[in-house]
């Protein structure tokens, strides 16, 4: 089954997923149950399967969704807010954070992927000036080695990994910075059958001519890797997390507040991710 939670209630989330869910023939439509709140009861088609949640809806959606989710099922989110997620009482920084703590799990990874392109981050919500901190030698191999294998068990083949440095010009052998030294160290000790390429400057990593779905590309930091990758793609794209007992995907796009109600949000991306995970059912199958 493919779980999905509708949401912010004031953002475009219920909106986009019934407009994508409708493109879907019935039988892929029948792989859907969507976590929406008991408001909106009355807009969904009556062939949907639903579970009705109460207020706070995006947290008790995804909880409920997480209860539900085994290895073979495929958890989907729409967008919703920082303040509207927490664990255990306390507020988190977003999905990805509540999922790190519900399993317990600190290397679960932020990946992004679109048609052609795959893209790793190995810090992603944390502020710019604790970067460079972060990053170190387990941090890197254990992303790296967490994104290969589950890429392989998930989307298909692999054949290159281009990871950047986190400096200008990849440090320019230490003038500009010395943490590509921990990022050569990791490339050393990854023993992956993958061929490893890097450090290389991150402005020149992402090319037109150099997309491919065998190629995982590997960014220090969130803006470093999603800049150009959303340049590229817009909102299609998929915000994949890897490393949980089961898949989580989500909308490579934001609540968008100014859209809700108006009946005009592009729900394209939302397509993509909806058809991401009827694949991926269908290759587990």
């Amino acid at each position: 089954m493919i779980y999905v939670t509708a949401g912010h209630e004031k953002g475009i989330g219920l909106e986009v997923f019934l407009k994508a869910w409708s493109l879907l023939s019935s039988s892929q439509q029948s792989k859907f149950h969507l976590f929406v709140g008991e408001e909106f009861k009355d807009q969904l088609p009556t062939e949907l399967n639903r579970t009705l949640v109460q207020i706070p809806y995006s947290h008790n959606a995804l909880e409920q969704a997480c209860d539900l989710c085994g290895p073979s099922d495929i958890l989907v989110t729409m967008p919703t807010t920082k303040d509207e997620l927490f664990f255990e009482g306390r507020p988190v920084s977003g999905h990805t954070e509540y999922f790190r703590k519900r399993y317990k799990n600190e290397n679960l990874v932020m990946f992004f992927k679109s048609y052609d392109a795959n893209v790793l981050l190995i810090t992603d919500h944390i502020p710019l000036k604790d970067v460079a901190a972060k990053i170190n030698h387990d941090l890197i191999h254990n992303k790296v080695k967490i994104c290969v294998d589950n890429y392989k068990k998930y989307f298909g083949h692999l054949n290159d990994v281009i990871i950047s440095g986190i400096n200008p010009h990849a440090g320019e052998g230490g003038i500009l910075g010395s943490e590509e030294k921990e990022i050569i160290r990791a490339i050393k000790a990854l023993n992956i059958d993958e061929t490893i390429i890097g450090p290389l400057p991150a402005d020149g990593l992402f090319l037109n001519d150099n997309f491919a779905s065998d190629k995982l590309f590997v960014y220090m930091y969130h803006d470093q890797g999603l800049a150009p990758f959303k340049t590229m793609f817009k909102s299609k794209g998929a915000n994949i997390t890897l490393g949980m007992p089961f898949l989580r995907l989500s909308v490579d796009h934001g609540t968008a507040f100014d859209l809700y109600g108006k009946d005009c949000a592009n729900y394209m991306g939302c397509y993509y991710v909806l058809k991401l995970a009827l694949k991926v059912i269908k290759n587990e199958q």
